[in-house]
């Protein structure tokens, strides 16, 4: 066959029809063939503007360790000594140069052979430890006051072990409750990995939580009100202390501290063995702790966080022949830190609204409104498009919207319920001294005059008299009146401590 045969001219037109198609298709991916644009350092994009790096791109973990270090003050004492004193190199965040952060803080790892503070179950106990006299009642009430107890049926032997042996790590704990602040390092090399620009462990941390409460107890069942109300008031300054600045989970643990002494308030107060006089200076202690850092500092924390590990993997320098200080980065990443700081600054606001239910109901509204975006930009043609463009892909930022929400949800919930805890503590020590000066239980929270009120619905707490004992609840973190439930509710119920046998 001839190249001038009517079948030759056919082919020839089809080669040539297919090289123009290949050609045109060529060429469009190319045009949609990942680009790098330049990117402003602005409030919209970066949320700070300064500190920045060499490259002027800004530096996250410098801004956060400078907040941190602002609130040490003049020649402040740092908890984070005595705490790794008493935990070891365990309490600092996972996935770090432990030893680099050590050499930062000037601290040295405990040695090995040192007692560090260990959960009660994961004591080991010794034999030959004295067994008090049994108490089944006393030995319920401790148990229900010592995490892990109850569970483990241990008994009062075990924890009294557990404490005396803790004795060296718990006075380290109850030193950093006078410190002036929480300072460790945000680690540059590994710092997006770790969460929230965290500070410490906040599992570990629990720990001094659970010990301070357990020893709490321990000391009120053998008549030391005094001695019991030093480790509540170090719980309380704890909680404080690591409240501020905070990253989500230390945030979270933070309330735990709160919740949990509390608890040991209110235990104090139905106690005997407390004197008025004590409990006046309880009182005044508790009037004087600042107030509990709301959820949006620690939101703030964590939109830096975020921004430093979505946003600074993609920012690069610009060509040499750009304009000094020039940035690029990936194709929509502005358009995306810009979403991210709106969703950020949406929630923001929402925290701020003055009514607690409104409150509620408006970060339930941001969470769904996030969920859907979500859902919408993960069709597949969104994402094969921006797939082809080169662009973020703005599905997982969508995601993390759903996400945002809900830790939204869950850091005010660790506020409302902090809150509500040493609110309900006041209003156990006002009805204890009521109940000393009149001999009964006031009929309702209206004769004690002015007293605080709940914080998750602006109403009064729930007071329900049983004899002469008692129980004050709030709604807790839904903002819904549950009837007193204790896993639902933000629950305290006096119960004199029991006196065991000498």
């Amino acid at each position: 066959m001839s190249e001038g045969s009517p079948l030759g001219r056919a082919r020839r037109i089809v080669l040539v029809v297919v090289s123009v198609i290949v050609l045109l298709v060529a060429g469009r991916f190319f045009a949609l063939r990942p680009k790098m644009a330049e990117i402003a350092v602005s409030q919209q994009t970066t949320y700070l503007t300064t500190p920045t790096r060499a490259d002027g791109w800004v530096d996250y973990p410098e801004a956060v360790d400078w907040m941190r270090r602002a609130a040490l003050g003049v020649d402040g004492k740092n908890a984070a000594a005595p705490l790794v004193h008493a935990m070891g190199s365990t309490l600092l965040p996972t996935g770090v140069d432990k030893g680099k952060l050590l050499q930062q803080l000037g601290v040295p790892d405990a040695p090995a052979d040192a007692p560090k503070l260990v959960r009660l179950s994961d004591f080991e106990a010794v034999d030959g430890a004295s067994s008090p006299e049994p108490s089944p009642e006393a030995d319920d009430w401790l148990r229900a006051r010592c995490a892990g107890a109850q569970a483990q049926s241990l008994s009062r032997a075990r924890i009294a072990d557990w404490i005396a042996r803790s004795e060296a790590p718990l006075a380290d704990v109850v030193t950093a409750s006078q410190a002036a602040s929480l300072y460790v390092p945000v680690p540059r090399e590994q710092s997006a990995a770790v969460e929230g620009f965290a500070r410490v462990n906040p599992i570990r941390l629990a720990t001094a939580s659970e010990a301070l409460r357990c020893r709490a107890a321990l000391r009120l069942l053998a008549g030391d009100a005094a001695g019991s109300w030093a480790d509540l008031e170090a719980m309380w300054k704890l909680g404080l202390l690591v409240a501020r600045s905070a990253s989500l989970g230390e945030y979270a643990v933070a309330g735990v501290f709160w919740r949990d002494a509390m608890a040991g308030t209110v235990d104090l107060a139905a106690s005997s063995a407390a004197k008025p006089e004590l409990l006046a200076a309880v009182r005044k202690t508790l009037d004087a702790v600042p107030a509990f850092p709301p959820a949006t500092e620690t939101l703030m924390l964590q939109r830096l966080a975020v921004l430093n590990a979505f946003a600074t993997p993609l920012v690069a320098k610009a060509a040499p022949d750009a304009q000094p200080g020039t940035l690029v980065a990936k194709a929509g990443t502005g358009v995306v830190l810009e979403g991210i700081n709106q969703r950020y600054d949406a929630l923001d606001a929402a925290l701020q609204i003055a009514d607690p239910r409104a409150r509620i109901a408006r970060i339930d509204q941001i969470e769904a409104e996030a969920v859907k975006a979500a859902q919408k930009e993960k069709t597949f043609w969104t994402r094969l498009v921006r797939k082809f463009k080169g662009e973020v892909p703005v599905e997982a930022t969508a995601e993390f919207g759903g996400q945002l929400a809900m830790l939204g949800r869950a850091t005010l919930g660790v506020e409302l319920t902090a809150v509500s805890g040493r609110r309900i503590a006041t209003v156990a020590l006002a009805i204890a001294k009521f109940q000393r000066e009149k001999g009964s239980l006031p009929a309702s929270l209206a004769e004690l005059g002015d007293v605080p009120k709940d914080p998750a619905s602006g109403g009064a707490f729930a007071y329900k008299p049983n004899g002469q004992q008692f129980t004050v609840y709030g709604v807790g973190r839904d903002g819904r009146d549950n009837g007193g439930d204790l896993a639902e509710d933000m629950v305290a119920i006096s119960q004199e401590p029991p006196r065991p046998p000498r």
